[in-house]
């Protein structure tokens, strides 16, 4: 499996945190999903709260992967929050595993050129 790509509810989403571009857009939709969430209803009916609070998360979905993404990672599934944070939260700890392995790519190439100091040369022999 690719660090690159999130397997989610039958799709294959790619998502590379290593290019600029592509770190830009996440910035512009966890902004845009920020505002939003600012401007959710307080009051009036509980199902509508919830279905503008659940559109929160597809509209994210759809400003990262493109246009009909939350459509296509919430089909066949009610509009229940629980189901929307849930594929949320496993979208944060995608990025974060990705993040991880990216620092430790970065490390073991660095740790490869590093200088070694006399203790290490030493233990070597």
């Amino acid at each position: 499996m690719s660090h690159k790509i999130w397997e989610i509810n039958g799709l294959s989403l790619e998502l590379d945190l290593q290019d600029a571009d592509v770190n830009e857009r996440c910035e512009q939709a966890f902004e845009a999903m920020e505002k939003h969430e600012r401007e959710l209803p307080k009051d009036g009916k509980n199902s509508e709260r919830i279905r503008s609070y659940c559109k929160l998360f597809k509209d994210l979905f759809d400003d990262i992967f493109g246009s009909g993404t939350g459509d296509k990672l919430f089909e066949n599934q009610p509009i229940n929050v629980d189901a929307y944070e849930g594929v949320y939260f496993k979208f944060l700890d995608f990025i974060a595993a990705q993040r991880v392995g990216i620092e430790q790519k970065r490390n073991e190439r660095y740790a490869k050129y590093k200088p070694v100091n006399r203790q290490q040369r030493r233990a070597k022999k």
